[in-house]
């Protein structure tokens, strides 16, 4: 099993609430991807939706605070964008490229999202087998992201690295984890962040 600690930052250059904290752990153990965010912040500041049952496959997720993952393999063109809700809510998008050729990733009718709240905490998991892929034996590259909306309204965006001029989860450059098959790929951070 490979792992790696993560802690994300706010854009830097967007107002953003004091006292919160966003981190977790990614973990590959053979084809499967493990995923923990952490969420902390001072009670009533998040706009935290409830889970709901059942959980189920939803459009626009990023517009409320959402937690993100994006796949890629070094090895092959293009890759996927996972949005999970505090909600339980989720999707999964295919890109061909840079933003181009998104579409609705069929192989999953539904993902094993876990969701607990707390006061001022929030924790949602997902364990992913990727056979369903296609690249359950080629080294993976991960960009972590999250979406926070407060209460008042106000969104922020957070990382593991911006960048770009503006918030943008896509950009190869914030792909900052790898993950081999039984070891860290190439010279990307296999340790905290």
């Amino acid at each position: 099993m490979t792992a790696c600690n993560f802690v994300l930052e706010p854009f830097p250059d967007l107002p953003f609430p004091g006292g919160v904290r966003v981190s977790g752990q990614a973990r590959r153990q053979g084809s499967e991807l493990q995923l923990e965010w952490r969420l902390e912040g001072p009670v009533g500041l998040l706009a935290l939706p409830l889970p709901e049952s059942p959980p189920e496959r939803r459009h626009g997720l990023w517009e409320a605070t959402c937690f993100e993952c994006f796949l890629a393999s070094p090895d092959r063109p293009g890759y996927w964008e996972f949005n999970l809700s505090p909600a339980g809510h989720w999707n999964v998008f295919r890109f061909d490229g840079y933003r181009s050729g998104m579409r609705d990733e069929t192989a999953f009718d539904a993902l094993p999202v876990a969701v607990a709240h707390g006061p001022g905490t929030c924790h949602v998991s997902l364990r992913l087998d990727t056979t369903q892929l296609g690249i359950a034996d080629d080294p993976w590259l991960l960009g972590i992201s999250t979406v926070l909306a407060e209460s008042d309204g106000h969104v922020t965006y957070w990382a593991l690295l911006h960048p770009a001029l503006q918030p943008d989860f896509h950009q190869a450059a914030g792909f900052r984890i790898g993950l081999g098959a039984d070891r860290p790929v190439g010279n990307k951070p296999s340790v905290d962040l």
